[in-house]
């Protein structure tokens, strides 16, 4: 079936096509009808039929709503289908109509959408007939955005979110904090001093957030927000200088500068002083609180490395403190882990980047708590399974082959995505800790660019690993994917509610721009970043 991307895992074509009469209803049971409800106005503009709703009750009643008429849409919840989380079946036919059944809310979505996606493929010729089964082979399937170092509008956020969902993808990290910024604006009067430091266009109120997070939630994305603790923190530091380290060999904890390339003060906080890390648990409950989302993602990555933070006499002198044995990286793992049981006694999810194991040396004293789900960013996909081989749940993001980095405009560092390979050759892995994948798109080298310049470089790579992680069969080769993909745009987004935010990005995406296939982008990633990104 080469009608739908990502394509059906399995299509039995029954021969001819159905056309949907011009009284067709949207049948749905009363579990479809919440999980659908965003893609309705989708359908009627993708059909121009009007598909007034019917409401029937449950998948396993003798509603005579659900014996329908030929041509009408049935969407219903399933749970006894034999398929996993996120499927769905679905069968067109002149007497049956169109059937699809979600084996749980997300597949009536998923199901539903695939509908829409023939629909509008169709350009009025009718759907074709046929059955099949499809379901995604991968839990969990998305991307992180770069907003610390950089301001995403508000706008283009919401396509993203409806992006991600049109492609079986559903989660989205925001990276909300970096060294450079501090993005959202919480109406808790001790720290909204944190954005006040920015341009009042360029953070985002905790309500925008929400809105975000709750449009996820509509489309069967999950909206994970993170403030990054305690390194990267140098704009809180500018804010709260007392959170900075002040003893002999401070300076060890507070330069970033191995990290930025560029000098970067009050790069991690001082964890040894109880007022400071009674001020962060704050801070941290005060986002979690009012951007109100179920996982809250605490970064806990590039601190300085155990050889360099040994010159930091305050922090040395807590870490044995806690135990003689513990060195500095010890103490900060201490204090991630009082972070993470501060948000699971709030009810929340929790997640954070891999790096202690790194800065430890590779010899782990105090490990992270295993309640938190990893977001592990080993450079090759190998070292994933350090942590799963540890007990640990994970989310993997290989630097090599799943970062997204643009260069500035006239070159330079930067990181591209081989296309080819992870369409053609990459498989994710089978490994049962391994819950799922993310593309990360950092902002490290061109942050004064365009959400445009940024769409152009991502959206084929995500295009490409969600249909990966979706897992149906491959077409010929990348190129005959990615035409398929242009072929069939997402649909715009519903309009979000009016808050008068400014600085939304409007200017077209080029689609044949940065991220595109061709001679200089199919078969080779682009020049490898010296940091992070």
């Amino acid at each position: 079936m080469d009608e739908w991307v990502p394509g059906p895992r399995s299509w039995r074509p029954a021969g001819g096509r159905l056309r949907l009469p011009g009284d067709a209803r949207l049948v749905l049971d009363e579990a479809a009808a919440q999980a659908v409800r965003p893609l309705e106005p989708e359908l009627r503009a993708a059909t121009g039929l009007p598909l007034p709703r019917v409401c029937a009750g449950p998948a396993d009643s003798r509603d005579p709503a659900l014996r329908v008429p030929a041509g009408d849409i049935v969407v219903r919840h399933d749970p006894a289908l034999d398929l996993p989380a996120g499927g769905y079946t679905l069968a067109i036919g002149e007497r049956a109509g169109v059937q699809v059944a979600g084996v749980d809310p997300a597949g009536a979505f998923y199901g539903l959408q695939s509908v829409l996606k023939l629909c509008r493929a169709a350009a009025g010729q009718g759907l074709p007939r046929g059955a099949g089964r499809d379901w995604p082979g991968v839990p969990v399937r998305g991307a992180m955005l770069d907003l610390g170092r950089r301001y995403w509008s508000p706008a283009y956020l919401r396509r993203f979110i409806r992006r991600l969902a049109w492609l079986g993808g559903n989660r989205l990290q925001l990276h909300l904090t970096d060294w450079n910024a501090f993005r959202v604006r919480l109406a808790d009067p001790r720290f909204a001093g944190l954005a006040a430091q920015l341009p009042a266009d360029r953070s985002y109120p905790a309500g925008v957030l929400r809105e975000l997070i709750a449009y996820g939630r509509e489309l069967h994305v999950a909206v994970v927000p993170e403030i990054d603790l305690p390194a990267h923190a140098t704009a809180i530091t500018r804010h709260h200088p007392g959170l900075r380290f002040t003893g002999p060999g401070a300076e060890a904890a507070n330069d970033g500068v191995a990290f930025t390339k560029r000098p970067t003060d009050g790069w991690t906080i001082d964890i040894t002083r109880p007022e400071n890390r009674a001020w962060v648990r704050e801070l941290l409950a005060a986002f979690a609180t009012e951007l109100d989302a179920p996982t809250v993602h605490i970064g806990g990555d590039e601190w300085q490395e155990d050889a360099e933070l040994a010159r930091c006499a305050d922090l040395v002198a807590y870490a044995q403190s806690l135990n003689p044995a513990y060195r500095p990286t010890d103490a900060l793992v201490c204090f991630v882990n009082e972070l993470v049981a501060l948000l699971r006694d709030r009810g929340r999810e929790v997640e954070l980047w891999s790096w202690w194991e790194v800065a430890g040396g590779g010899e782990c004293r105090a490990w992270i708590d295993r309640d938190a789900r990893i977001t592990a960013w080993p450079r090759e996909a190998d070292g994933i399974k350090f942590f799963t081989d540890h007990g640990y749940r994970v989310v993997a993001s290989p630097m090599a082959t799943h970062y997204v980095t643009p260069p500035a405009p006239g070159g330079g560092p930067g990181r591209v995505p081989d296309v080819r390979w992870l369409y053609e050759r990459w498989e994710p892995a089978r490994d049962s800790g391994v819950e799922g994948y993310q593309l990360g798109v950092w902002a490290d080298h061109a942050m004064g660019e365009s959400d445009a310049y940024f769409d152009g470089h991502l959206r084929r790579p995500l295009a490409v690993v969600l249909d990966r992680l979706w897992g149906g069969p491959r077409r010929a080769g990348v190129e005959e994917f990615l035409d398929a993909i242009e072929a069939l745009p997402e649909p715009a987004p519903g309009a979000a509610p009016d808050r008068g935010q400014p600085g939304a990005d409007r200017r077209p995406v080029d689609p044949s721009g940065p991220g595109g296939v061709g001679p200089s982008s199919a078969g080779a990633a682009g020049p490898p970043a010296e940091d992070r990104g």
